[in-house]
């Protein structure tokens, strides 16, 4: 089971006053009845993403404004007026496939790929406004860029392999590892972080129920 919370400050840099705003739910893929172009295994099919809360300008809303259908959602917000911005709070969880691996899922027993997770909003531009198309596991994904402050809580033991900054990693992780990823910031030399020895021998992460 993934779960999160995320807090979207949404630009609207059209020519058009927006009375809904239109998601992706990526993982919605597993989610039995939708349509996609190849078959999972019979295990993975969920309820998909679950909307759990949501808020719109730090007022709270019914999840039930959540309008999902397959891997596109709406939700219906006080008009947004061109050079407006919009905040969105959503509190989200879906269970994380297993044998079935669809650009997402687990790889290897205790190593998992977890990619698209959360719910986003889709382009709005200036041919077809929104981007309605369903996602159904073989197109490439047409997005925004975005910048993205994340924290990312996993069990003792679980190291994580993203794109970023990590900014605390003297909490995170055994100093050992904390050297290791500051040489490599360091060098223009590839700096192996952690290898199978090291997966062997453990305590690799801070000694913590849960790091984040």
């Amino acid at each position: 089971m993934l779960s999160g919370t995320e807090t979207i400050t949404y630009y609207n840099n059209s020519p058009d006053t927006l009375g809904t705003i239109w998601f992706k739910l990526y993982p919605n893929l597993y989610k039995e009845g939708v349509n996609r172009d190849s078959n999972i295994h019979p295990s993975d099919l969920t309820s998909g993403v679950e909307i759990e809360e949501i808020a719109i300008n730090s007022i709270q809303r019914d999840a039930g404004v959540a309008n999902i259908d397959g891997t596109n959602m709406t939700v219906d917000v006080p008009a947004l007026s061109p050079g407006q911005k919009m905040q969105l709070t959503i509190e989200f969880s879906y269970m994380l496939n297993e044998h079935s691996h669809i650009r997402t899922g687990q790889v290897d027993p205790g190593a998992y790929f977890v990619a698209y997770f959360f719910p986003r909003i889709t382009v709005y531009d200036d041919i077809d406004g929104w981007n309605t198309y369903s996602y159904t596991g073989s197109e490439e994904f047409y997005n925004d860029f975005s910048d993205f402050y994340v924290n990312i809580t996993v069990p003792k033991g679980y190291a994580v392999w993203a794109t970023g900054t990590l900014q605390n990693r003297s909490e995170v992780y055994a100093s050992k590892y904390v050297q290791r990823i500051e040489q490599a910031e360091n060098q223009n030399e590839t700096v192996t972080i952690i290898d199978s020895t090291d997966l062997k021998q453990g305590n690799i992460t801070a000694q913590n129920p849960i790091n984040t």
